[in-house]
């Protein structure tokens, strides 16, 4: 039962108790009266009272007699109903303190739940800045190790239009359509299918891939989110952005919500996406081809 419905109960068990209690107050003035007016008959009996005079008094004082115990029967049923609707209260009384308790207990417990998901974002927020800290210096030393080991490098001098993150599952239904539209439109292209060569050093060459490319095309799925290598190389395109460069993630959100976003990361809600819901494959190459000239 609800708080409002038991308050209402109170409410109407006190309202009903207070007009018993009127009606109570009635039956007693009333019997009050009723004794008084026996009394006054009763002094009005004296020695010379004749006796058909007698016989009338005696006859008024039992018919009032009649109406005393009347008064009395009702007064009984009266305090019966009283004591009735009395215990009736009580027991709801007790009933509203347990469900006012337990309502506070729910606020506070969903206080709580507020509290926890608050701080459960608040880290969140900061293991993506650690993280982002470590993507920084990572290619950092990845910069220096171009620098001070240009032999290693000769064979990878190429620099890409951009860069596609992506997870293995999104592959057939859009990642590789879009690439070689891509590619077909003579845009440079950083994709694992064109750029991994038997052999060749997967993590090196995805980084250089990160290093050189002008956009990473970041594709959101819930697959995506789910990757240890995927967030790699999202880490390492955020890094590019914090240490100055601006506009290098272009995200799209591939079968995936704002709340799934948030969850993942909640800075990558606030940059505008496109959405493979709502944009075909052409419409996003021909985004990306505007902003390439």
């Amino acid at each position: 039962m609800s708080i409002s419905t038991t308050m209402s109960n109170i409410n109407r068990l006190q309202k009903d108790i207070a007009n018993l209690q009127k009606q109570l107050s009635d039956e007693q003035r009333k019997e009050a009266q009723l004794s008084g007016k026996i009394n006054q008959i009763e002094r009005s009996i004296t020695k010379s009272t004749s006796l058909s005079t007698l016989n009338s008094k005696m006859s008024e004082i039992n018919r009032y007699n009649n109406d005393v115990s009347k008064c009395s029967s009702k007064k009984a049923d009266i305090n019966k109903k009283i004591a009735t609707k009395t215990g009736d209260l009580h027991r709801y009384q007790v009933q509203l303190l347990k469900e006012q308790d337990n309502e506070q207990k729910k606020r506070i417990a969903a206080q709580k739940k507020i509290e926890k998901e608050q701080l459960d974002h608040q880290k969140k927020i900061t293991r993506e800045l650690e993280s982002q800290k470590r993507a920084i210096s990572s290619s950092h030393d990845f910069n220096r190790q171009i620098i001070n080991k240009p032999e290693e490098t000769e064979d990878i001098l190429e620099s890409y239009d951009v860069f596609i993150s992506h997870a293995t599952e999104d592959k057939d239904s859009f990642v590789r359509p879009l690439a070689e539209l891509l590619k077909a439109k003579g845009i440079n292209v950083w994709y694992d299918e064109f750029s991994l060569g038997w052999g060749k050093s997967l993590r090196k060459t995805i980084d250089y891939g990160l290093a050189n490319s002008r956009f990473g095309v970041v594709v959101l799925s819930k697959s995506f989110i789910k990757k240890d290598w995927t967030e790699y190389e999202l880490n390492g395109l955020t890094a590019r952005e914090l240490s100055g460069e601006d506009q290098v993630i272009l995200p799209i959100w591939h079968e995936v919500s704002k709340s799934d976003i948030l969850k993942f990361s909640p800075t990558l809600v606030d940059k505008m996406a496109l959405n493979t819901s709502i944009n075909t494959i052409d419409e996003i190459a021909e985004q990306l081809e505007s902003l390439l000239k």
